[in-house]
């Protein structure tokens, strides 16, 4: 038995014990993580069903222009797609479309579609909306620390699904190349940045609705508006999928955090950082927002420390778990090893940045 086919027992173990929790009142806790995850279905069918319904016309709009730039640089057009777009927000599926070697596509699809892409298309806009004004150079210099550990990531869940560095080295040369020049930008117009970022999101889930609202125009009236659509039931069935694996990975999310929870909390105040954020590091693993929730009670050492082990590592536990499950159940344990490898490694970096922006620990823990 594979280590991908054990961590899947594991969450359908913790799926049946969440359901017979709900089924007997919440006694654990788990029945509440096992409703939100089946309730999840709804907010991924927005951001998902849409581009994966068009990512067969993306694709063909694409490929012109992607392509012949992608090939000259060594790598696969896959990569394109997951340098914008989150696996689980259309990434994945247009990374299958533009792929040429079926390997490429599930190392941008999975991997790197769990680390560049979310945090373009999501966590920067997402985070924009919950922060305060004055915590938005933190949200840069974190974002910027996190992005610079990327490749590490890439390099590590591709060695982990045992692929060659033929295929992983050419493919992490355009990754780097972006990641220099959004760094770049972020050191020297950050504003103008996170302002470009926030527009790209809001894009991208305009475009996510009007694939959602075609795709619903065919199925119910037989209506082609946009021919070469995928059907949108595609769409449907992989939320349906991925939805099912959350109600077991929240709760073995749940079950993690209170075994961990002190061990966790001890290496926060050895990063120098107060309890809010070593909290918030906990939180992130399963998903990001209650993290910038918190952002505010923090210290602001530990403010860009967390939201650079976020560019990489959220989600490892949370929806990229349940996705990567829905749709290669290969790359489950590929998938965890290289958003680690990134978090953590981003860690380091951003102790640096904190220590020459904000001076040594001892000074800035509350």
């Amino acid at each position: 038995m594979s280590i991908n086919e054990i961590i899947m027992y594991i969450m359908v173990l913790f799926m049946i014990i969440g359901g017979i929790d709900k089924c007997i009142g919440n006694k654990l806790g788990l029945g509440e993580q096992f409703e939100e995850g089946i309730m999840a279905m709804g907010s991924l069918a927005l951001s998902m069903v849409g581009i994966i319904t068009l990512a067969p016309v993306l694709a063909n709009l694409l490929s012109p222009i992607v392509v012949p730039v992608y090939e000259l640089l060594g790598a696969d057009p896959a990569m394109f797609a997951t340098t914008l777009l989150a696996n689980d927000m259309g990434g994945f599926a247009l990374a299958q479309q533009l792929a040429n070697d079926p390997q490429a596509g599930l190392f941008a699809g999975a991997i790197l579609g769990a680390m560049m892409g979310p945090t373009l298309v999501f966590t920067i806009p997402v985070a924009l909306g919950i922060i305060q004004k004055d915590d938005q150079q933190f949200l840069a210099t974190g974002v910027l620390s996190g992005i610079i550990t990327i490749p590490f990531g890439l390099l590590a869940g591709g060695l982990t699904a045992s692929m060659p560095l033929s295929l992983i080295i050419p493919n992490l040369i355009p990754i780097i190349i972006v990641a220099a020049l959004i760094i770049l930008g972020l050191w020297l117009a950050p504003k103008g940045m996170i302002k470009g970022f926030q527009i790209f999101g809001q894009g991208v889930v305009i475009v996510a609705i009007f694939g959602l609202v075609v795709g619903a125009i065919q199925l119910l009236l037989g209506i082609t508006v946009i021919p070469s659509i995928a059907p949108v039931t595609e769409g449907i069935e992989v939320v349906g999928g991925i939805a099912l694996t959350l109600a077991g990975a929240f709760c073995l999310v749940a079950v993690i955090t209170k075994v961990f929870n002190k061990p966790l909390m001890k290496l926060g105040k050895v990063l120098g950082m107060n309890e809010v954020a070593a909290a918030g590091m906990v939180a992130t693993l399963a998903n990001n927002i209650p993290m910038f929730q918190m952002l505010k009670d923090m210290d602001n050492r530990g403010k860009i420390i967390n939201i650079a082990f976020a560019v990489s590592a959220s989600f490892v536990l949370g929806d990229h778990l349940g996705f990567t499950a829905g749709v290669a159940k290969e790359m489950i344990f590929p998938m965890i090893v290289g958003k680690l490898v990134g978090g953590i490694t981003a860690i380091f970096v951003a102790i640096f940045m904190a220590n020459r922006m904000l001076g040594k620990p001892e000074t800035e823990v509350k």
